[in-house]
């Protein structure tokens, strides 16, 4: 692939607080990694051979990491119920059990990855159907698309209808069958994962533990989003200290571990999250739209050194944007702090960095993208700006991006291959 110089106003993130911006930019791109990002006219007179894609009256952007959504909700967007545990019993298990049918998989896996393409979602955490040859075929269209993804076939054993549960050694099988055939394959992960602890046992809970650490593999699952599974949680485990202490005791806590919502955490909770150096995924849109709360972001941005990543939580979640979803913790924060539950709101420059290099560290692939170090992998999208709107500062930028410009992506690009393009 030869060398290309991308023109355009260029937006990333350097930390949570530092945002790199250059109004007329240049991104120089060789092989489908990033060589470098600067002012376009001292890039051009570096490399004046380098054919140039002129880009102006567009934002480039690093592609969108979207660290939790479920494919096999795909369809349930929009059936709501009053709360957590009614939804799954009534809306997404009979969904869900559609995915014995591997060309219904096919037919929502392919759509799936096309809407999130379309969003500039260039990395993903996916929660697969919890079957075998459904999760396949998944991974299939993943690999077809040429997405980043890291996925696992959803796990259960435990309260919930027979036909989606299996035992822990089938169950733990059927994991590593898949994650031979499919772990860094390409673009592509596989994760252990076990949906939450209502619908694990202690046993598959541990072997699900023991399979990540020996295999190197991440794990995904969920961890307090609603006061009703915190009751349930309470009642089933009733011999552990809380929540998260049934994690940490089966193993399922480690630096490859991704947690799901989180609203309710104790300040032990957090410690044992924070020293585990396990991740929390932040799901704004979905706590919402469920009712089960919102978290706590700032404090836990403030007072704890654990990586966040934002997630749509497709289906309860409705937004395949994470620029919408940033937006969505931005505003949340907001309604804790005008209720007295918060002392700040986040930033534009933390929300955008939620939804890139934050979300890239949650899914242990910043080494790899989330901004345009040199070095990572040319992973971008092009946002359109209309031509009465100024683009000046980093600060505009980012208000245009966040608040007006979440529907208008024009390219998404993976390792500088342009993987979906607004027709």
């Amino acid at each position: 692939m030869p060398a290309m110089i991308y023109r355009g106003a260029i937006l990333h993130a350097i930390d949570r607080d530092t945002i790199a911006f250059f109004p007329d930019g240049g991104l120089l791109v060789e092989r489908g990694r990033i060589v470098a990002c600067q002012q376009f006219e001292q890039l051009h007179e570096q490399c004046p051979r380098v054919a140039v894609a002129d880009w102006r009256g567009s934002l480039i952007i690093p592609g969108l990491v979207d660290a939790h959504v479920h494919l096999p909700q795909t369809e349930a967007i929009g059936a709501e119920r009053d709360n957590l545990l009614t939804w799954l019993e009534e809306v997404i298990f009979p969904t869900e059990r559609k995915f014995r049918d591997s060309s219904y998989a096919e037919l929502i896996a392919h759509a799936f990855f096309q809407q999130a393409l379309a969003a500039g979602v260039t990395a993903m955490v996916v929660f697969a159907p919890p079957y075998e040859e459904a999760t396949e075929v998944c991974f299939h269209a993943a690999y077809e698309r040429g997405i980043r993804v890291t996925m696992g076939m959803t796990l259960m054993d435990t309260n919930v209808p027979e036909d989606l549960c299996g035992t822990p050694d089938e169950l733990i099988a059927a994991s590593e069958r898949l994650a031979a055939r499919w772990h860094n394959k390409g673009r592509l992960r596989y994760c252990i994962t076990p949906r939450f602890a209502g619908s694990c046992s202690l046993e598959l809970l541990k072997r699900c533990g023991e399979t990540a650490q020996a295999m190197g593999l991440p794990i995904q699952t969920h961890l307090a989003e609603s006061p009703s599974e915190l009751q349930l949680i309470k009642c089933l485990f009733p011999l552990h200290r809380d929540y998260t202490s049934v994690y940490e005791d089966t193993g399922i806590l480690s630096e490859r571990t991704l947690l799901a919502h989180c609203i309710y955490l104790t300040s032990d909770e957090l410690e044992k999250i924070e020293q585990s150096r396990a991740a929390i995924v932040h799901c704004p849109s979905s706590n919402v739209y469920l009712q089960s709360g919102i978290m706590p972001l700032a404090e836990y941005l403030d007072s704890y050194n654990i990586p966040i990543g934002i997630g749509s939580d497709i289906g309860a979640g409705y937004n395949w944007s994470m620029l919408r979803e940033a937006r969505a913790a931005r505003e949340c924060s907001k309604i804790r702090h005008i209720q007295g539950h918060s002392r700040r709101i986040i930033s534009l420059e933390e929300a955008f960095y939620l939804a890139t290099l934050g979300g890239a560290h949650a899914i242990g692939l910043a080494h790899e993208v989330g901004n345009f170090a040199v070095g990572k992998a040319a992973d971008f999208v092009r946002v359109s700006v209309p031509s009465y709107r100024s683009l000046t500062t980093a600060r505009q930028a980012l208000e245009y991006l966040l608040y007006a410009g979440t529907e208008a992506i024009l390219s998404t690009t993976i390792e500088g291959e342009c993987v979906w393009q607004r027709p």
